[in-house]
């Protein structure tokens, strides 16, 4: 049975409220490495994806290319990142991780493992996987209603 707009609607809080507790919880698991949450997601998506300019990342984060290019800027003083350049473009260089920033986002995933493992004991893996698959599904509706 499809469900409804109310349906969709409740669904999306559930989706905000989980992103700012998951947002608290590594700023706070974190708080002694000076990275944030925001900056972590952006060392997580150089890690997964390897070198990419500033407006690629803001379009893979659908955020602003002002806002990731504050917090590039962040990592490359903190030496987390560094430029490269751009075969395919003078001018927007290519942003990658440096190895001080590899380590720190590999220190911090082992760190988050211990935590994930203690709260993956309080789910199923069905339910999980369901989950899963209805927030891939609702990205991909999204992605195709948006003008």
């Amino acid at each position: 049975m499809p469900c409804t707009a109310d349906d969709i609607d409740g669904l999306a809080r559930d989706v905000r409220g989980t992103f700012q507790n998951l947002r608290g919880f590594a700023d706070r698991l974190h708080a002694d490495s000076g990275i944030s949450a925001a900056m972590r997601a952006v060392l997580e998506h150089l890690r997964q994806a390897g070198p990419q300019t500033v407006p690629a990342i803001a379009a893979a984060k659908s955020v602003s290319r002002q806002h990731i290019q504050g917090l590039v800027d962040q990592l490359l003083a903190a030496g987390l990142a560094e430029r490269h350049a751009n075969p395919a473009h003078k001018r927007s260089v290519l942003i990658a991780l440096s190895p001080k920033g590899r380590a720190a986002f590999d220190a911090m995933r082992r760190r988050e493992a211990e935590s994930l493992r203690r709260i993956a004991d309080t789910l199923d893996t069905l339910d999980v996987a369901g989950a899963r698959t209805v927030l891939t599904r609702l990205r991909a509706a999204l992605r195709e209603a948006t003008p």
